[in-house]
């Protein structure tokens, strides 16, 4: 089923990176700074609830979690109504409504570098992970009043990440990301992953990954373990990771593919597989896990396919789910290419947040 949302130019960006229990789905338009809550209680018959943009002093929302008491916690990247920093915390009830929020400026980053990006949560130690990068936004998008430029935005390299009492909504820490001399691997922090220890996994698109340790400490600690082929261009990045079992599965923009590494002492991740994509399947970008059945979901920056990968819960060996095919070309993989939805034709699409739900 599809439902169009009544609004053109949004740019549709970010799903939640899990699929919530109760079936209600947040997932944004980016570039229109506005949000969907969607009941997907019944996936064939899809319900549009409501839909939010600013909230408090902030807009331009990016990333949410669930928290404990049921309510979520988002990345907003905008001051007041407009696409420019600084941005910050905002925590929402299930329904969108405004609860409090928190800015991110704090010591270590100041006003013109602060653009909260992903997020994951600790409850357990009452922390919160936060990244810092810009998002950018489309070439075409209208941006309201007081908003920075598209060069200007895209020119700020952010190389920072952020612990949080979840509880105080309160910033405790700026770190900065080390990185070996010459190299840029701490660039761009991308997405936190909170691991069974209690410690933390944080991506960088540019393909470093490091191992946050001591959250609930005066003192976090953090390293670089791990770096994934690379190079500066959009298509080299790598973007959204996942974690499945005692596997990391990350997607690698310079091959084409994914690298899945086993993370059983974090300290030290082992590469143990690795799939590289047919040409026509580019820019590997968003993954989200089917935990289950030790699978992935995969789709491309700006591209229209879907693709789901089985990951073997003994090696953490990748290998292309072959079952999954385009009902009309029987070709590996669905494209959502050329096709007519409720709201007419489509020679292109860009899909970007996926996910399984339920059984």
């Amino acid at each position: 089923a599809t439902l169009p949302v009544g609004m053109v130019g949004t740019m549709p960006h970010h799903t939640e990176y899990e699929f919530p229990a109760d079936g209600m789905l947040l997932a944004n338009g980016f570039a229109a700074g506005t949000t969907f809550l969607f009941d997907l209680r019944k996936p064939t018959a899809p319900r549009l609830v409501g839909h939010f943009d600013s909230e408090g002093p902030y807009s331009f929302p990016h990333s949410f979690v669930r928290l404990p008491n049921g309510h979520l916690l988002g990345t907003f990247q905008g001051a007041g109504r407009a696409y420019r920093p600084p941005g910050g915390l905002v925590e929402i009830d299930e329904h969108g409504r405004y609860i409090r929020s928190a800015s991110a400026v704090g010591p270590g980053l100041d006003s013109t570098h602060a653009w909260p990006y992903s997020l994951d949560v600790d409850p357990a130690h009452d922390r919160a992970v936060v990244t810092i990068t810009e998002m950018p936004t489309a070439a075409w998008a209208k941006m309201p009043p007081g908003s920075w430029t598209k060069a200007r935005a895209d020119s700020v390299v952010t190389t920072q990440i952020q612990v949080w009492s979840l509880s105080q909504l309160r910033l405790l820490k700026t770190i900065e990301l080390p990185v070996p001399k010459g190299a840029t691997y701490n660039r761009f922090p991308a997405e936190p992953r909170l691991l069974p220890d209690g410690s933390m996994y944080v991506n960088t698109f540019n393909c470093g990954l490091y191992h946050l340790t001591g959250v609930q400490t005066p003192n976090p600690q953090v390293r670089l373990v791990h770096t994934f082929p690379y190079d500066t261009t959009m298509a080299g990045y790598c973007s959204v990771p996942v974690i499945i079992g005692h596997y990391l599965v990350q997607t690698v923009g310079h091959i084409r593919g994914l690298i899945t590494l086993d993370i059983t002492n974090p300290d030290k991740p082992v590469e143990v597989s690795r799939l590289v994509l047919d040409p026509k399947f580019a820019m590997p970008h968003w993954l989200a896990a089917d935990r289950a059945a030790s699978r992935v979901v995969l789709t491309g920056d700006g591209m229209g396919y879907v693709l789901v990968v089985n990951v073997d819960p003994k090696t953490g060996a990748l290998s292309l789910d072959r079952n999954f095919r385009d009902e009309r070309t029987g070709a590996v993989a669905v494209s959502l290419d050329g096709r007519t939805w409720p709201q007419g034709a489509i020679a292109k699409a860009w899909v970007h947040g996926t996910l399984f739900g339920p059984r």
